[in-house]
């Protein structure tokens, strides 16, 4: 790698993975008590809209989401311990943190690590597979302890058009979601966590998370976003 891709690397890490700049306090380990806003109303109107659902609120539907969630989170785990076990993937590729910028620059960044490959070949189809167990949900994706998503839904990681408004939609792959959500999902380390969010997309969706482990290791969430009927 040249010196001037490397600052770019650093900077972009430095810049995307302060816990100050993503929540501007440092987390706690309990992901209930770092949330904004309590777990039932709102936290704010508009694109900031996140609410969270205990255990106490959860619906049939929502068990019925997290009983799949928990299955697709052991498949990828015993997916990316496989590739350790076998020598494709080292452990410390697997755990790297280090995330390659795409060339040339794409909005929103995309960007590459030691693994994604593995994960574009063999994660991918556990999550096609789960996407079509049940109509309500709208996708399935394994992302890393900093919100990383390596590999998407296939619906997801169609070619870039150019068109922003059609990208935003259709290729969503190789991202880092670190907006309040998407990082809480990833830090959190409960048997699950399930929050109520406005997307990107506009739409208002609940996303149920469940936490990965790789050899007895955090290693991030399982992540199904679906529409929830309140």
């Amino acid at each position: 790698m040249n010196r001037h891709l490397t600052l770019i690397v650093v900077i972009l890490f430095s810049v995307f993975f302060s816990p100050k700049v993503l929540l501007g306090q440092q987390l706690k380990q309990n992901v209930w008590d770092n949330a904004v806003g309590p777990k039932k109303g709102s936290t704010s109107k508009g694109a900031g809209i996140r609410r969270l659902i205990g255990p106490e609120d959860m619906s049939v539907s929502d068990k019925k989401i997290m009983h799949l969630a928990k299955g697709a989170a052991k498949e990828c785990s015993q997916a990316l311990e496989k590739a350790i076990d076998l020598g494709i993937k080292s452990e410390e590729e697997i755990f790297s943190a280090l995330y390659f910028p795409v060339l040339p620059l794409t909005s929103p960044l995309t960007f590459t690590t030691f693994y994604d490959d593995y994960t574009d070949e063999v994660i991918t189809p556990i999550e096609d597979r789960y996407l079509e167990k049940d109509q309500r949900i709208v996708f399935v994706v394994l992302v890393d302890r900093n919100g990383y998503l390596p590999s998407h839904n296939s619906k997801y990681s169609q070619a870039r058009t150019g068109n922003l408004g059609l990208d935003v939609m259709r290729n969503r792959t190789k991202r880092i979601f670190n907006d309040v959500t998407g990082f809480c999902a990833a830090k959190n380390r409960e048997e699950f966590l399930l929050q109520v969010y406005r997307r990107d997309t506009d739409e208002i969706i609940a996303d149920l998370s469940v936490p990965v482990y790789v050899k007895s290791r955090h290693w991030g969430a399982l992540r199904i976003g679906f529409s929830r009927e309140d």
